[in-house]
C-alpha cells in the first residue's frame, strides 16, 4: 500500500521544515554561544592586565610611602624646633629617640595562675 499525501495529516506537512530550522537555529545557537565564550575570555584577559597594573602600582605606592616614613625622615622631623618643647615634655631624646620617664612606665604582665575573681563590689572601692 502505497502511501500518498491527501491521505496525510497536517503534522507530516510541517514536519519537515520544522525539523530544517530546529537544525538551522541550533547551529546559529551553539555558533553564538562559542562566540560569546570566546568574548568573555577576552575581556577576563584584559581585567587580569589591569589587576597586574594596579598590584604593580600598589608595589611603587608602598615602596614610596616607606621611603618617606623611614627613620631618617622621622628624626629629621624630631630635630624641628616646634618639636623640642613636646619631646622635652617626654623625657631626654638619645640618637634622635624619645627615652620614657621611667615613672610614668606601666608594666603589664599575664597572671599565669588560675584564681577565682571577685566580682562583688566592697564597701570601700570609690571607682
Amino acid at each position: 500500500m502505497m502511501r500518498t499525501k491527501a491521505d496525510g495529516n497536517i503534522i507530516s506537512l510541517f514536519y519537515k521544515p520544522l525539523c530544517v530550522l530546529l537544525v538551522l537555529s541550533g547551529l546559529f545557537s551553539l555558533i553564538w554561544l562559542r562566540s560569546s565564550i570566546v568574548s568573555m575570555t577576552y575581556s577576563l584577559r584584559d581585567l587580569e592586565e589591569k589587576t597586574m597594573e594596579a598590584r604593580k602600582d600598589m608595589k611603587i605606592l608602598l615602596a614610596e610611602r616607606s621611603s618617606l616614613m623611614s627613620v631618617s625622615k622621622v628624626t629629621a622631623s624630631l630635630n624641628e624646633p616646634s618639636r623640642q618643647a613636646l619631646v622635652s615634655a617626654a623625657g631626654p631624646i638619645e640618637n634622635g629617640y624619645v627615652t620614657p620617664d621611667r615613672t610614668r612606665v606601666v608594666m603589664v604582665q599575664k597572671n599565669r595562675t588560675a584564681e577565682p575573681q571577685k566580682a562583688s563590689l566592697r564597701m570601700g572601692d570609690k571607682r
